[in-house]
């Protein structure tokens, strides 16, 4: 019995193990995510994200909240300064500094922003939203993290050149951590393939037309999109349509096979990197392929990063740098011993006056007055503010601040600092309350320092702690289970298809509370059931305080009767995209008529590098939209407006207009 349950055990360990590097990684990159995020919108704070902004601030009188403080801070300067607390909690994030705080402050200032302008919001929101939840429940500063530096100093103190060169001393190991949370990340990247899949049920989806009606939107194409066009047949299309269809589907079993789930999952990853890169190149899906290759990183098996870092081992293994301070300076020493815990691919040896091995001439004498970086192949020196340049350029990625050092009138500048914190090193040690001299006979702590003792009642609230995590990762899976099973299409008509009825799966409404409350949306349907058919765009015609009638958005004569990429406004990100998609729906018209008023706002500064220092004093928005043909079709299109800020009903008149096909 005690062997079935091993092998259960080891079979299904997988959906609950994670590398704590992998984890270091991942809250690296989710930080610049997270950073990105909110940087990209700071221009739009005046416009989307305050009480006098377009899209109004309103408390919800429906049984459905969402979470938000953006409508407790409605002002313009409030808001800008909850962005840049997001800003410093993000950069934190990056560098795992208190690390625990920096994710739940992330969390709620990010999703705070996502839920003030829900007309805005796509896919990439959604998915954010749940990995800020998931991942708050799970470990991200236990490697690569200012804060395990901080850990390792205080606990494990070096207090020789032989402990400095130790390398299995004065870090933390990394380790495998068993988590329920991981499991929760997990299915929720397996749900998003998979009901993705499931949702295209449309005509095109089984035709194989999708990917070809994809690439004749022009108003999602990039630039690489609008290239490939034209060679989007319908062989290629059926190719790239049926690949979407069974990558999507099989995702899930990837995912959760149970077998050498190690390859599975690295191909996993190569995989569906290339498949949202090529989309993210083609198309404009705004954050959405980053922040789900970003969540590949927790695929990482201890097993590839252990190869990756044997691999950079072994080649710096005959190219070390020796660095040679003055041991007897605590606050020397201290710096030393941050470089050591930096310097992950061992290529610095720690020296001092006493080294005995190969070294340069008058060590002793420049240890007076600066640190010395010695390269024994090349016998290359560097010295003073050069040492710091260098020992940057040898650490993983500080070649992006260490050629600062190099630059010449710059160089200057660091060599007078460095002068003056050499000649004052004494005090500055004694200030931090660092040995000033004679380092080695003051001992500092022992090389087999252990953690202090746990008090009385840590243990019990370890386990308590543990309990409520559970408890309530269990309530949010279930809540987007059920969330997933409801709001998705493809599964209910599935259902039906087998028999069991209409709407089958239905909301809970305690666990769709749940779920709505963060906005952690389980509806999956992008391009789903069918990819649109139909380009629309809002076009603002406006007339200037000289007489002059221009586009505001691109400073030229508006264009009223075509939609093709050439003419269309490129200068644009997810939100105006959105906004012009979403304003244009029924129940909509006061955010037309606050969007009018804003367009007309006389200390409006948004247009002026197109305005050349008119104001509008009229504008009248359309809608302008057009049908885009079926594969291998040889119909013309018409092109349709809508005047949506009409007066009367005798303006609100439907145009149209024949021209070529694309």
């Amino acid at each position: 019995m005690n062997k079935v349950l091993n092998i259960m055990i080891n079979t299904f360990k997988p959906w609950f193990a994670v590398d704590t590097r992998a984890l270091g990684l991942f809250r690296i990159v989710f930080g610049i995510l997270c950073l990105s995020d909110i940087i990209r919108r700071w221009d739009f704070i005046d416009i989307f994200y305050t009480q006098a902004s377009i899209i109004q601030s309103t408390l919800t009188s429906s049984s459905y909240k969402n979470f938000t403080l953006l409508n407790t801070f409605t002002s313009s300067w409030e808001v800008h300064l909850f962005f840049s607390l997001g800003i410093i909690f993000s950069l934190m994030l990056i560098f795992g500094y208190k690390t625990k705080l920096s994710q739940i402050m992330c969390a709620v200032i990010i999703i705070s922003i996502h839920n003030r302008a829900i007309m805005l919001e796509n896919a990439a929101d959604f998915f954010m939203n749940c990995m800020l939840i998931w991942t708050m429940f799970l470990p991200l500063g236990i490697s690569f993290s200012i804060d395990s530096i901080l850990k390792t100093l205080r606990l494990k103190k070096e207090i020789s050149i032989d402990d400095l060169n130790n390398r299995k001393f004065g870090f933390n190991k990394p380790v495998t951590i068993y988590s329920y949370a991981y499991f929760c990340m997990i299915f929720q990247l397996a749900t998003i393939y998979f009901f993705t899949g499931l949702d295209k049920t449309g005509y095109d989806w089984m035709n194989g037309s999708a990917v070809y009606k994809m690439f004749q939107l022009d108003t999602f194409l990039t630039p690489v999109g609008y290239f490939l066009r034209d060679y989007i047949s319908y062989p290629v299309s059926k190719f790239f349509t049926y690949s979407t269809l069974g990558i999507e589907y099989i995702a899930p079993i990837i995912l959760f096979f149970p077998f050498y789930s190690y390859i599975f999952r690295f191909i996993f990853i190569i995989v569906y990197s290339i498949f949202h890169i090529s989309i993210r190149l083609a198309i404009k899906v705004g954050l959405f392929s980053y922040v789900l290759m970003c969540t590949f990183i927790l695929l990482i098996d201890t097993y590839f990063i252990e190869k990756i870092k044997s691999y950079f081992l072994n080649r710096y293994k005959n190219n070390k740098y020796i660095l040679f301070y003055d041991s007897d300076c605590g606050f020397c020493h201290y710096s030393v011993r941050i470089i050591k815990r930096l310097d992950v691919f061992h290529r610095i040896i720690f020296a001092d006056k006493t080294y005995e091995g190969e070294k340069p001439l008058n060590v002793k004498e420049t240890l007076n007055f600066s640190a010395l970086l010695y390269n024994p192949e090349t016998e290359k020196i560097w010295i003073k503010h050069e040492v710091f340049g260098k020992v940057l350029v040898l650490l993983p990625f500080g070649f992006l601040i260490g050629w600062i050092f190099f630059v010449p009138v710059l160089s200057l500048f660091f060599q007078k600092i460095y002068d003056l914190v050499a000649s004052n090193r004494t005090d500055i040690s004694k200030f931090f309350g660092l040995p000033a001299c004679d380092l080695n006979i003051k001992p500092i702590g022992s090389i087999d320092n252990n953690e202090p003792n746990i008090f009385k009642y840590e243990k019990t609230y370890s386990y308590l702690k543990k309990t409520v995590n559970v408890l309530v990762l269990s309530v949010l899976l279930l809540s987007s289970i059920n969330y997933s099973l409801a709001a998705n299409d493809g599964v209910n008509d599935l259902m039906e298809d087998y028999g069991f009825g209409k709407n089958y799966f239905r909301h809970n409404q305690s666990f769709k509370k749940v779920s709505i409350y963060p906005r952690m949306i389980q509806r999956w349907n992008m391009f789903s059931p069918t990819v649109l058919s139909t380009d629309k765009v809002i076009i603002v015609e406006a007339t200037l305080s000289n007489g002059e009638i221009v586009d505001p958005f691109t400073g030229k004569k508006p264009v009223l009767d075509s939609v093709e990429y050439e003419i269309l406004w490129h200068d644009h990100n997810q939100f105006w995209r959105k906004f012009f998609s979403r304003v244009t729906k029924k129940g909509r018209k006061n955010v037309l008529n606050r969007f009018e008023a804003w367009l007309k706002r006389y200390n409006n500064t948004y247009f002026d590098k197109n305005l050349n220092g008119h104001k509008i004093k009229q504008v009248k928005i359309w809608s302008v939209s057009q049908r885009n043909k079926d594969i291998n079709s040889t119909s013309n299109y018409r092109v349709s407006k809508r005047l949506l800020n009409a007066k009367s009903k005798n303006l609100n008149k439907t145009k149209s207009k024949k021209v070529k096909p694309k």
